[in-house]
């Protein structure tokens, strides 16, 4: 979703975005962080007072300057947290944010494939340089794939039980077909789109559980803000129970469980 000329602050940005849902950031549920890793989430701007809104710029923010890459965010969480919001503040309009969509390739196969990716399961682990060349901090590697070899399921469902792929290049590592999963990569290279910003305070607001995104242009002196959410309140007014990503065993089970712990730092309804 993109609104053009939103006219939003950044007070009001976290007000609108709770009515969609919590904010939520695995990384801060944690209690064992180096105090260096602390400060740094403090830096660029995560703590509790700002709802875990986030800068994301060259200076002080989340991610260096330059290209980065596809990748979705807490990619190798098996509890990764599915909304993204993006509000631009400044020197945004030499700026694209890309999304690649998976869902119409999915579909776009036989019956006989998509049951055969049905059963592929993907092994995560962080890897450097994988969503951003210019270097990554502490936080990055908490956010996005905090325990080594975590094993994740390709086909997964959207908060609205939309099936894709969840397919984050920053953190896949390997699969159980990594011929097939090479072919799958070079299928959904069409499915792509980048959204080149028309306005400064532009907001967009985009998937992360079956959609990767990108950031290519420019990016001196831009600072844009970042809020990560559950579809806590739609997804009870929708479907009347949680979101549940998995179609199988066992990872329901380590979802709700990994749910559970998170739940004892940000009351997500449904998981109290």
């Amino acid at each position: 979703m993109i609104i053009r000329n939103s006219g939003i602050t950044v007070d009001r940005f976290h007000q609108l975005m709770k009515l969609w849902g919590e904010a939520r950031q695995n990384y801060a549920a944690k209690q064992d962080h180096t105090s260096e890793v602390a400060k740094e989430y403090l830096r660029i701007g995560g703590h509790a007072e700002t709802g875990h809104i986030v800068r994301v710029a060259e200076k002080n923010g989340l991610f260096g300057g330059g290209d980065l890459f596809w990748h979705s965010n807490e990619s190798g969480d098996i509890a990764f947290t599915p909304g993204v919001a993006l509000l631009g503040h400044q020197n945004m309009t030499k700026s694209a944010t890309g999304f690649m969509v998976t869902t119409p390739y999915y579909y776009s196969l036989s019956e006989s494939m998509r049951s055969e990716l049905d059963e592929m399961v993907l092994i995560h682990n962080f890897k450097e340089g994988m969503i951003n060349a210019n270097g990554e901090n502490n936080v990055v590697y908490q956010n996005m794939c905090p325990e080594p070899e975590t094993e994740i399921p390709l086909v997964i469902q959207s908060p609205a039980g939309i099936k894709g792929l969840h397919f984050p290049y920053n953190t896949v590592s390997r699969s159980n077909n990594d011929r097939l999963l090479a072919e799958v990569k070079k299928g959904l290279e069409k499915y792509t789109y980048d959204y080149w910003w028309m306005n400064d305070d532009d907001l967009l607001i985009f998937d992360n559980s079956i959609v990767q995104h990108r950031r290519v242009g420019e990016t001196k002196d831009r600072l844009c803000y970042r809020y990560q959410f559950d579809y806590t309140y739609l997804q009870y007014r929708v479907a009347g129970k949680p979101y549940m990503p998995y179609l199988q065993e066992p990872y329901k089970s380590r979802y709700r469980e990994k749910m559970k712990q998170i739940a004892k730092v940000f009351p997500v309804y449904g998981y109290k």
